[in-house]
């Protein structure tokens, strides 16, 4: 069933842009109504209690037609020459990356919905290194990993291994590409506010920044209406980080990322269970 899908991908990245719309205008609303939506509309609900109820389906509407329009454009980012996401993404205010590359950089990312074809992007441009957790899938692992062996030099580094050997990348000059914004579980966590709402995060990339001493450059990426494609945007680095607060730099973090999905809602990932594990037992189970 895999290869049926990767074959049909595959056909569809030959499609033009306005098609690929197209289609995701057409299919989005179906999605919105499978089983698989739940978790994605749960998560609206929660961050944003004070929508009526019709102003979050407009957003569940706009994402879900985001989301398949990003799922059907996965065939650019394996099968499609370089050129061709060259054209897609845009990079903006690179300037602000430039003024720290003479040192280690860690770019602060988030789970967007132009994630995969926004990080070959940049792929192309940095010598990068990520963390992964490896899909249950081996055939859809390795055509990930094809893909960014033949988009750039990016290598991607088990989560499980620990940080000695992201560290040591770090140091050797590539870009770790960080995305803190899914739940791990309690481990190497600690509850700081996400909408309002207690989240566990992982204290990651302040410990990572206090290790190789390297500048933080936020990074966000978004659909552009309409044939236009994707926009890479890069913004100042963060001074002052980390500082002794644990707590106050993971909750800086976590603010970053919630500013960007308030300001374009339909495009953040909504598909994780973000608030799946609670500061206590007795706390209600969202999903």
């Amino acid at each position: 069933m895999m290869r049926i899908g990767i074959t049909l991908l595959w056909l569809i990245h030959f499609l033009p842009q306005s098609v690929m719309n197209g289609l995701a205008y057409l299919i989005g609303p179906i999605v919105m109504q499978t089983r698989a939506a739940h978790t994605a509309k749960t998560n609206i609900r929660l961050c944003f209690p004070h929508l009526s109820v019709a102003e979050r389906q407009k957003i569940e509407l706009n994402y879900f037609r985001a989301l398949v329009r990003s799922f059907l454009e996965l065939g650019l980012v394996w099968f499609a020459p370089a050129e061709v996401i060259k054209k897609r993404v845009q990079l903006k205010d690179v300037h602000h990356y430039e003024a720290v590359k003479d040192g280690p950089v860690i770019f602060l990312a988030m789970h967007v919905l132009g994630l995969e074809i926004g990080g070959a992007r940049m792929g192309m441009e940095f010598k990068g290194v990520g963390f992964f957790t490896p899909h249950k899938n081996p055939i859809l692992d390795q055509v990930i990993q094809d893909s960014r062996d033949r988009l750039g030099d990016v290598i991607m580094l088990d989560r499980r291994e620990g940080l000695r050997p992201m560290v040591r990348a770090i140091r050797e000059g590539r870009r770790l590409y960080f995305l803190p914004d899914m739940d791990f579980g309690d481990r190497d966590s600690i509850f700081v506010p996400f909408f309002d709402i207690p989240a566990a995060t992982v204290t990651t990339l302040p410990r990572l920044v206090s290790l190789t001493k390297a500048k933080v450059v936020p990074v966000t990426m978004w659909q552009e209406p309409g044939c236009i494609g994707y926009t890479v945007a890069f913004h100042p680095a963060w001074e002052h980080f980390p500082t002794d607060n644990l707590e106050a730099d993971v909750r800086r973090m976590n603010a970053f990322v919630e500013a960007q999905a308030r300001a374009r809602p339909d495009q953040y990932f909504w598909g994780h269970k973000r608030f799946k594990t609670r500061p206590t037992p007795s706390d209600p189970y969202y999903y």
